[in-house]
Parts: structure tokens; C-alpha cells; sequence
């Protein structure tokens, strides 16, 4: 009989759920691990898809949190494949985490589906000052308005509602709130760059409603909490934040007839050596971040100036 490795078992469980579970097909477990390893070693055809690769990373997410329910609505068990290959010890091993799963996999969707809740009946009905109090918020300019409303109307999208932040910071993001989305501006960033490089920062910030990134992102979220014991839905959720954000720099370079203006938004933004701390949250879309923490990279939901400016030149190769 066949012994296999008990801490490979429990890694790949951890990593990835139950190998097999009753009720689904033999293909689902293959099926999970190819796309998984596709979407983390993505060919040079996907090198450049930030669509695709934030497509595929979701698919995983999604297999992976649809096995979890499986578990809670089947109610089911571990059952190897070749049983009368595997050793009864191991068997009895495995047979340790029947309860462990099912228990987990019951909290992490209550407590996802708490998430949910407070972020589409709590967090997106409170107005800006009440989501940034540290912040203060002004109308923004007639002109600025102006630029939303034309950017809004070449993507295709409703116009959001547009806010000024009374800081000198070089800051730009989007949010759900009380009255629908809204666009917030800083003053810094307009005293900072050039008309057209504002128009660039506000075309990416536009490119998210164009892309769903809220909803595909609140998925993301939704499955990562689900999947709270899955180790890897903490890699794959900020990278598809990460691919999202890129993504918004591709779609506001077609909105504003090239990525010239927004490689020179971020550049300045870069050499003025900003730290901007933003608040974590799920609804918002910001424009900048600047740490370069190379260690956790791979945790941060924004990739950095540098990996942006780069994603953007390629374009143009």
C-alpha cells in the first residue's frame, strides 16, 4: 500500500480544499490545479492580458469557494479515489479533518456573507465624510465636472458624482456611497500636473466603472473571507485588485488617446516621493500607491508606480 506524505496532505489541503469531494466529478480537483497553475504561471500571451489574468485568477476563487459549498450543502466527505491504494492509516488520517472542513468552511461563508452585507447595506450608504473623516470635502470645479462628464460619456458609463479633497496631496480615487459612485480629486493633484495629465488620472478612475472592477472585486473580497483557512485566496485576491488596476491604466490610455499623459501623471507623482496612506476598503479604487516593499508585494492590492509605469510603456511597444 501506498503512504503517502501526511504534511503533503495537509498542505494541499490547506492550499487548495479536498483533492475529491462526493457528489462532483473526478475532473473537478485536476481540473482546479490546472487552472490554478495557469493563472500563476501564465504564458507570455497572458503576460500582457491583465483581462485574462484577472479572469483566470477569479476562476480559481471561484472553484475553489464553490467546492466549499459543496462541502456545507452536500454535506459530504473525503474519499480517495483509489482506495485500495491507500493505506488505512491514511484514511484514518484524512478521516481527522471531515469536521475540521465542514465546520470552517460554514464559518468562513456566515462570516463572508456578514461582509457582504455591511458593504452593500452599511459602507455604500454612508456619504464621504462619513467613510473619510479625516478628510474634508469640497465641490469641485465646474471644469473638473465638466472632464468627468465628457470621460464617462466616451466609456459608456453613467457619470459619477464628483468631490474635491481638501489636501495637497497628488490623490485620486473612486468609491461607492450614499448617492452612487464618486469620483474624489485632491487639490494637490491639480495644482501638481497638467490638464491633460489630470484628465488621464481621472480617465483611470472612470476605466473601473467601465470594467465592473467593483463588483468583480467584491467577489474577490466575498470569496477571500469565505475561503479564510485557503491560504493561497490570500495571494490571489490582491493580485486580481493588482491586474484590475492595470487594467485601468490600459482602458484610460484608449480614453485619452494614448498612455503619454498618464506615464507623465505617475512619473511626477514618483519623483515628488508621496507616501500616501489610504484607508483598506473593498469599494475604493485608488490611484497611487508608492511603497516598494519587496518582501509583501504580493499582499498589496496596488501595484506600485514603477510596475505601472512599466505595464504602460509596454503598451506601446
Amino acid at each position: 500500500m501506498i503512504d503517502f506524505p501526511r504534511f503533503l496532505i495537509v498542505l494541499v489541503w490547506f492550499l487548495l480544499g479536498p483533492l475529491h469531494v462526493h457528489g462532483l466529478p473526478d475532473i473537478f480537483a485536476p481540473l482546479m490545479i490546472i487552472v490554478m497553475l495557469f493563472a500563476l504561471a501564465s504564458g507570455a500571451f497572458l503576460k500582457r492580458s491583465f483581462r485574462g489574468r484577472s479572469v483566470t485568477l477569479l476562476c480559481v476563487l471561484v472553484l475553489m469557494f464553490y467546492q466549499t459549498l459543496q462541502l456545507i450543502v452536500m454535506g459530504v466527505h473525503f474519499e480517495l479515489t483509489h482506495s485500495d491504494l491507500v493505506s488505512v492509516g491514511i484514511r484514518h488520517f484524512f478521516s481527522i479533518f471531515l469536521d475540521i472542513n465542514l465546520g470552517l468552511a460554514i464559518i468562513g461563508v456566515v462570516a463572508a456573507s456578514g461582509v457582504a452585507a455591511y458593504l452593500e447595506f452599511g459602507k455604500a450608504r454612508l456619504p464621504l465624510t462619513r467613510l473619510f473623516p479625516e478628510y474634508r470635502f469640497l465641490a469641485a470645479p465646474l471644469q473638473i465636472q465638466r472632464t468627468v462628464k465628457r470621460l464617462a460619456s466616451r466609456a459608456g458609463v453613467q457619470p459619477p458624482q464628483v468631490s474635491l479633497i481638501d489636501s495637497g496631496i497628488p490623490w485620486a480615487f473612486i468609491t461607492r456611497s450614499r448617492k452612487g459612485f464618486v469620483l474624489a480629486v485632491s487639490v494637490g493633484l491639480l495644482e501638481a500636473l497638467q490638464p491633460a495629465e489630470v484628465q488621464a488620472c481621472l480617465a483611470h478612475e472612470i476605466s473601473h466603472l467601465k470594467n465592473n472592477d467593483f463588483a468583480l472585486r467584491f467577489f474577490a473580497t466575498f470569496a477571500k473571507v469565505g475561503l479564510f483557512t485557503r491560504p493561497l485566496s490570500y495571494l490571489i485576491e490582491p493580485a486580481i485588485y493588482r491586474a484590475r488596476e492595470h487594467l485601468a491604466d490600459s482602458t484610460a490610455s484608449s480614453l485619452v488617446g494614448g498612455p503619454g499623459p498618464l506615464v507623465s501623471a505617475l512619473r511626477k507623482i514618483r519623483e515628488a516621493h508621496y507616501e500616501i496612506a489610504t484607508p483598506s476598503s473593498v469599494g475604493v479604487a485608488c490611484l497611487f500607491r508608492t511603497s516598494k516593499d519587496r518582501w509583501f508585494g504580493v499582499f498589496d492590492k496596488q501595484p506600485t508606480l514603477d510596475a505601472r509605469i512599466k505595464a504602460l510603456q509596454a503598451d506601446t511597444v
